[in-house]
């Protein structure tokens, strides 16, 4: 049995929408404690790690261990439909194979229904890397630098050297570049064992972080040379950190 009711549902449905960017259909595990997603994109080159405790909720149950395979952009579909002074209701049918949604304002009451999928028989493994450099920086700024990168490139290169966080992009129709040097106020620290640093689909990042900066101001950056990075999003509750594969020879 699983089942969440939520009185504020733009925290839940941003955080949602975060998901949706690389996953198309997930599997959640939930108990007692929390739900929690790991997935990764159809073409493997992005991950996600997302966790929510009970916490977060107005009210949260679940008995013993549940999981709940659904394709979340369909999820969130419905969740567009919520109006932010509704009290939500979130409901696993198991009987019916269906994933019971229901909003209520006053004497009025909607209820919407979805179906949920076979559990995904792939296992997602958790990551495993040495990071040699790491870099904690507002959100909103790491936004500007992307978006930056977007005017002139497909790919971006993120670089911790020295003293100096740098993002930078080239391409036929010129250049961007954003250097923050370890005293800068919206860089908050900065950790560096070796000189690191990779190159990566700038249309990922720019999803994900468009995503993420409307739930996160504050993320950190987990970097190796030719590496995935790490991009752990802090959330006020719960987790949120995404793993994008890097373009090498590019």
């Amino acid at each position: 049995m699983f089942e969440v009711e939520i009185s504020h549902i733009e925290p839940f449905r941003n955080l949602i929408k975060a998901l949706s960017v690389i996953v198309e259909e997930g599997s959640f595990n939930m108990d007692e404690g929390q739900m929690k997603l790991l997935a990764m994109d159809p073409s493997h080159v992005a991950m996600v790690d997302f966790e929510l405790p009970n916490e977060f909720f107005d009210r949260y149950l679940c008995e013993g261990e549940a999981k709940l395979s659904i394709n979340i952009g369909e999820f969130l579909k419905f969740l567009d439909r919520v109006d932010r002074d509704e009290q939500v209701k979130i409901k696993l049918d198991e009987e019916q194979a269906r994933l019971v949604i229901q909003c209520k304002r006053g004497g009025h009451t909607r209820r919407f229904m979805m179906p949920i999928l076979e559990p995904l028989e792939e296992e997602v493994p958790s990551p495993k890397i040495f990071f040699k450099a790491s870099a904690r920086i507002l959100t909103q700024s790491l936004r500007r630098a992307i978006r930056d990168a977007a005017l002139v490139s497909e790919h971006v290169k993120l670089e911790i050297a020295g003293d100096e966080l740098k993002v930078s992009a080239v391409g036929d129709m010129g250049s961007a570049f954003s250097v923050w040097e370890r005293e800068a106020d919206d860089l908050l620290e900065l950790r560096s064992e070796e000189d690191s640093s990779a190159t990566f689909t700038l249309s990922y990042l720019q999803d994900i972080i468009n995503a993420a900066v409307v739930s996160s101001e504050v993320a950190t950056l987990e970097l190796s040379t030719d590496m995935p990075i790490k991009m752990n999003f802090e959330l006020p509750q719960g987790r949120l950190i995404y793993y994008l594969a890097p373009c090498i020879g590019v």
